[in-house]
């Protein structure tokens, strides 16, 4: 198996989860490395992503595995072959598949164009209720690990798996409260058991 850390920009961002999985899947294809397939009537490659990316959001922490036999230098011949926007930073050959959707725990992310505001505020409240996406009433504020300002961007590290919070939906949030608009969010680190 291969691990990899690969990035996630410039109009990849856009790309949904399902066809980022498609396109990683024809980039090892024409890279000409083999991967293997599950067993069953409806066989699929066995390419194990993180969890899903809001659309939109830029990332250079994006992780995967492959399961393949591979030996060569994996890092190289995927950047050839693959497409503008996902690029490899990183592989390591490992025996077990790290299942990066389960083992990363929190996301650190940056974001511009939102108004300042006293980032004790957010982290002294003991609940903050938002609706999310599907309409459902959330408190948002235990899905926040830090906050804070470094010049003109806003960092801030959010949980993921089941504590899951979409950095868009926090800096939409973050816009109607203090005002301005998020310009951008990149997903920069993302902490727990990595390669």
């Amino acid at each position: 198996m291969i691990a990899f850390k690969y990035t996630k920009t410039d109009g990849a961002e856009y790309i949904s989860h399902l066809d980022l999985l498609r396109h990683i899947d024809r980039t090892l294809r024409r890279a000409k490395i083999e991967v293997k397939y599950s067993q069953g009537f409806h066989k699929h490659p066995r390419i194990f992503m993180g969890n899903p990316l809001a659309l939109g959001v830029r990332s250079v922490s994006e992780y995967c595995t492959v399961d393949t036999d591979f030996c060569g230098d994996f890092l190289p011949l995927f950047n050839e072959h693959s497409p503008g926007g996902i690029k490899c930073l990183a592989a390591k050959v490992t025996q077990t598949n790290p299942n990066f959707a389960e083992s990363i725990k929190a996301c650190r992310y940056e974001a511009e164009g939102i108004a300042p505001f006293d980032v004790h505020e957010i982290q002294s409240c003991a609940s903050i209720v938002i609706t999310d996406l599907r309409g459902r009433t959330v408190d948002i504020r235990p899905r926040i690990c830090s906050v804070e300002w470094q010049g003109e961007k806003l960092l801030f590290t959010l949980y993921c798996g089941e504590k899951n919070l979409r950095p868009d939906l926090f800096c939409s949030y973050l816009s109607q409260k203090y005002g301005g608009e998020a310009a951008y969010i990149l997903k920069t680190e993302s902490f727990g058991t990595m390669f």
